[in-house]
């Protein structure tokens, strides 16, 4: 743990802070396990954050940045079984060592040069929270840089972010305390908690990209701040949590949340003005105030923590093979008993991983203006046994009806996936019994979760 710790005072500063690969920004350090499960690929993996307030802590090993307010790391991998996985973790902070921040400050900023506090670069897309102060020119020129780049690829998992913050149990600082995503070098690419969090069990359960999720967070803070300033910093997450959870905003227009959000957040301490500089190019673009007086300087990334391309990462993916399991000898085991055990288990083998033939039916009718309706017909196909092609198609149909009814549903892009895999398959081949059984645990949770969206309304 650093030691010779130089304080310094948490500034507010109300930012929107998007990383939209975590695993880019960081070179790929690992593609982490899932429930016991190993994974093969990471197809999504973004940061959304919602800041309120940073604080440059000097260290003996190097300066760490951090920034507190409402966050979501957002996965979408697949498992070596080629089952796709979707996954999250809320936080309530960032914490950046001095080389990640400048990693991240050194990024290009691809469209928008000349506005100091806005960037949208490869590994960033950042800017403060209240626009009041630009154009309408310059306004209309960040909405629709951020809609096409940020907020439409990433519709779903924006959704689903303010989803979770309007959910009146999540995010209450009192109960679930902190959960930090960390640089810091003791506590690298991992996530701290408290001890004291509630349900912190699933919360710390495994999950893609991160080394380690682990407690401890409180004597890390408790190190770095006193009383009076954490709980400064708690006021705001509070303060954050009760705007985005009241505000409306538009799902078809994301940029919404910014602009409802910015008249509950107006102030915060702008970055200072360098019009006069603006002409010279200066070694980093200026991410955070609290990292203004580091301007000038720059922390190369260290050999320890070693940088790789993602085709580096899924390359040394190794797939365990599966290991059937044989009963050592002893003296005393009949061999008609371990003949006829053998026996049973090939025939349970076959029956519930062997893919039928079964014979062409005509698909119903797929219903077109009612969400759960074409959710209990997808399910009736599986139940019936029809031939895999026709239940990709199924899904393919009724994912579409889905999307003109409510814009948007969770699970969207793993009606896609499934739809895709199934209609490669051979015309009247059926689903095993397992995989007849996953589906229809999956429906089930779809339908589930679809109740819970009509009972909003």
């Amino acid at each position: 743990m650093s030691t010779n710790i130089i304080e310094s005072k948490p500034i507010n500063n109300n930012i929107f802070f998007v990383i939209p690969s975590w695993g880019n920004l960081l070179g790929y350090p690992t593609l982490g396990k899932y429930a016991h499960h190993n994974i093969s690929k990471i197809s999504q993996d973004p940061v959304i954050f919602l800041g309120g307030t940073e604080c440059a802590i000097s260290t003996d090993k190097g300066t760490l940045y951090y920034l507190f307010g409402l966050g979501y790391y957002y996965l979408k991998f697949e498992l070596q079984s080629g089952r796709y996985i979707t996954d999250n973790r809320q936080l309530t902070g960032l914490i950046l060592s001095d080389f990640v921040y400048d990693h991240l400050a050194t990024s290009k900023n691809i469209t928008l040069e000349n506005e100091k506090d806005v960037i949208v670069s490869e590994n960033l897309f950042k800017l403060p929270i209240d626009l009041s102060y630009k154009t309408e020119s310059k306004k209309t020129f960040i909405q629709g840089t951020l809609m096409r780049n940020l907020f439409i690829p990433y519709k779903d998992v924006f959704l689903e972010f303010m989803e979770s913050i309007q959910n009146l149990q999540s995010l209450l600082i009192e109960r679930n305390k902190h959960m930090l995503l960390s640089t810091h070098w003791d506590f690298y690419n991992q996530i701290l908690i408290s001890k004291e969090k509630e349900l912190k069990t699933n919360y710390l359960q495994a999950t893609a990209g991160l080394d380690n999720i682990t407690t401890g967070v409180n004597i890390l803070l408790n190190q770095h701040f006193n009383s009076s300033q954490l709980q400064e910093i708690n006021n705001t997450i509070k303060h954050f949590k009760e705007v985005f959870s009241s505000i409306e905003y538009d799902p078809m227009y994301l940029f919404s949340i910014i602009e409802n959000s910015a008249k509950f957040l107006r102030g915060g301490t702008p970055i200072p003005s360098l019009e006069k500089e603006i002409s010279k190019k200066m070694p980093k673009e200026s991410i955070l105030i609290s990292a203004e007086s580091a301007m000038e300087s720059f922390r190369e990334w260290p050999d320890i923590f070693r940088r790789q391309s993602k085709e580096q990462l899924e390359k040394s993916f190794i797939p365990e093979e599966t290991v059937k399991y044989q009963p050592k000898e002893s003296i005393g085991l009949q061999k008609p008993a371990v003949g006829k055990f053998k026996k049973k288990d090939i025939d349970f083998e076959l029956r519930t991983v062997k893919r039928p033939f079964v014979g062409f039916k005509p698909l119903p009718t797929i219903p077109i203006d009612n969400l759960l309706d074409i959710l209990a017909t997808l399910r009736k196909v599986v139940e019936e046994d029809f031939d895999i092609k026709s239940i990709g198609k199924t899904l393919e149909i009724a994912r579409d009806n889905i999307k003109r009814e409510v814009l948007h549903a969770n699970f969207l892009w793993d009606m896609s996936k499934y739809s895709n895999d199934y209609q490669r398959i051979e015309p009247n081949i059926g689903l095993g019994f397992n995989e007849k059984e996953d589906l229809l645990r999956e429906i089930d949770y779809w339908i589930k979760i679809s109740q819970k969206h009509y009972a909003k309304f």
